[in-house]
């Protein structure tokens, strides 16, 4: 019979291996942020613990069956040297396995509670770190998630708010206008029909834009062609030639003459059509400028640009920088969420960065 001298130096030499395992993890440690919050780690430290508590338990074992063979060769010590056996193979994995259960059991109960408060449209739940990384990093993109998912809710809010004030305005002064001459209060005049036609067509702009974007939302048809790019930007400047001598800006292009692009006509039409509308706006620019490198087109102006916490949400739809209801300053915020849908449609990408000064509206182009 193996003495327990022979036990206790297994126990010494797994537990020398045990330090060195630590030793070995805390230098990792110096290289590798925070190593023991991992999720493996733990898990592997309850394993690497099972051999010094088997080494442990063998010896104590034997003593206890040693003490019951005494009485083996009756059916009850029979009974009890196999229940002893049966402790040790069965107790020590269960009761590590349910303290390894316990690591990931409190986070998805918390995340469990999430989901179902995010069923019951509670976007202000959050979720809390565990100390656990696999499982932090998994919250923390849950939590950015909710974040966008109640900027969502948000700017939907405001839509209906929004929508009814700017379609209620032309509304009211259209049936205002009309009941006072029908009873006679006003008369007929060109400079009354000219109120109404112009609250007429602020109505329609209004529901060009809504009808533009659902537009926008839908497959692109038309098979795309190659533009020679400086030729339609600059009819695209002789479109608004007017406008921008109206407000003191200044058209630039630099546009190789040969430079070609591959894409859908309506759609760059459409893109560059809001963003020069975009400028016109809201920029207060006196410079407007739009270049073309191999595989992106930038359109930059000179103006008062945007707050830099405006950035990442220019594009959402229904978004304003500025969020009066006048029609100069307001508007639906859908210009330039149109812009990204038909941008995507093409397979492109669009952001918008800070121009110092001005704002810079960067195409990136699949060539």
């Amino acid at each position: 019979m193996i003495s327990l001298g022979f036990y206790f130096f297994l126990l010494c030499i797994f537990t020398i291996a045990v330090i060195v395992a630590v030793i070995v993890m805390a230098i990792l440690g110096i290289f590798k942020r925070s190593p023991y919050n991992r999720l493996s780690t733990r898990i592997a430290a309850l394993i690497l613990a099972s051999g010094p508590i088997t080494l442990i338990l063998i010896p104590v074992s034997n003593v206890l069956i040693g003490r019951v063979l005494l009485n083996a060769f009756t059916t009850k010590g029979s009974f009890a040297a196999l229940a002893i056996y049966v402790l040790i193979a069965l107790g020590t994995p269960l009761v590590l396995g349910v303290l390894a259960a316990r690591f990931v059991r409190r986070p998805l109960r918390q995340f469990n509670n999430a989901i179902a408060s995010l069923e019951q449209s509670n976007y202000k739940v959050q979720l809390r770190s565990m100390g656990i990384r696999e499982f932090d990093e998994v919250f923390t993109r849950f939590n950015n998630l909710i974040h966008r998912l109640r900027h969502e809710e948000k700017l939907r809010k405001d839509l209906v708010s929004d929508t009814s004030h700017e379609l209620n305005t032309p509304l009211t002064t259209m049936i205002g206008q009309l009941t006072a001459m029908q009873d006679g209060k006003y008369p007929l005049t060109e400079e009354r029909v000219a109120i109404l036609k112009d609250q007429a067509e602020r109505l329609a702009e209004l529901v060009q834009q809504l009808d533009a974007y659902t537009r926008a939302r839908m497959p692109v048809t038309s098979e795309p062609e190659d533009i020679h790019l400086r030729q339609f930007c600059e009819e695209l400047m002789n479109h608004f030639s007017l406008e921008l001598k109206q407000k003191g800006i200044t058209a630039k292009l630099h546009i190789a003459e040969d430079s070609i692009i591959h894409a859908n006509r309506g759609a760059l039409q459409q893109i560059l059509t809001n963003l020069m509308k975009n400028t016109l706006h809201y920029s207060q620019a006196t410079e407007v400028t739009i270049e073309a490198t191999a595989h992106k087109l930038l359109f930059s102006d000179n103006g008062k640009g945007v707050p830099s916490e405006s950035l990442p949400y220019l594009f959402e739809r229904f978004y304003r920088v500025d969020t009066s209801r006048s029609r100069t300053t307001g508007g639906l915020g859908l210009g330039l969420a149109i812009v990204r849908e038909l941008a995507e449609s093409q397979g492109w990408a669009i952001t918008a960065v800070a121009g110092h000064p001005g704002l810079r509206f960067v195409l990136k182009i699949n060539a």
